[in-house]
């Protein structure tokens, strides 16, 4: 019981630390010894691009190349059995799981079931998915590395339903 309140707690902070991030534009500059602040009401979803992600799902994104700071962030929240098609981050790419049940995949492999609090690592130019779980939703929020020529993602192939459903147990 008490395991179960500590990783409730730790998911509520993300997400409080999530939604309490700002979402800094491009055209945006950071005053020296300064933040810019935005509320979360102020944060936006917008549909994520059909033509990389099979489903349903949603974007909100954090920042956007912040000076000094070479990644983005965002929060993606994916409906039941949507995902992302195959990809590669050329500067790499971690997520964390806020809510719900996913699951992610190295090309190749099985897919393995992601739940809340747990951290994915994917290092630069490796082939993976992630998405929701085919009868839940999944929260997640990703930190990219911005890659120096500015392309943080290379799409590639849907993920088939077989590769989404062969997991790893």
């Amino acid at each position: 019981m008490e395991e179960k309140l500590k990783k409730s707690a730790l998911v509520d902070a993300l997400l409080f630390t999530a939604f309490s991030c700002v979402n800094v534009m491009a055209a945006e500059t950071v005053p020296a010894n300064s933040q810019i602040y935005k509320e979360a009401k102020s944060l936006s979803k917008v549909p994520a691009n059909s033509k990389v992600f099979t489903g349903k799902a949603e974007v909100i994104p954090m920042s956007q190349q912040v000076p000094g700071m070479p990644v983005h962030n965002g929060i993606v929240i994916f409906e039941p059995g949507a995902r992302t098609f195959w990809h590669i981050h050329p500067a790499g790419q971690f997520f964390t799981v806020l809510r719900g049940e996913g699951r992610t995949g190295v090309y190749g492999e099985k897919a393995r079931v992601v739940k809340p609090g747990d951290v994915v690592i994917c290092p630069a130019g490796v082939k993976h998915f992630h998405g929701a779980g085919p009868d839940t939703q999944m929260v997640q929020m990703t930190v990219t590395g911005d890659h120096p020529e500015g392309k943080g993602v290379t799409w590639l192939e849907e993920v088939t339903d077989e590769q989404y459903n062969k997991i790893e147990k």
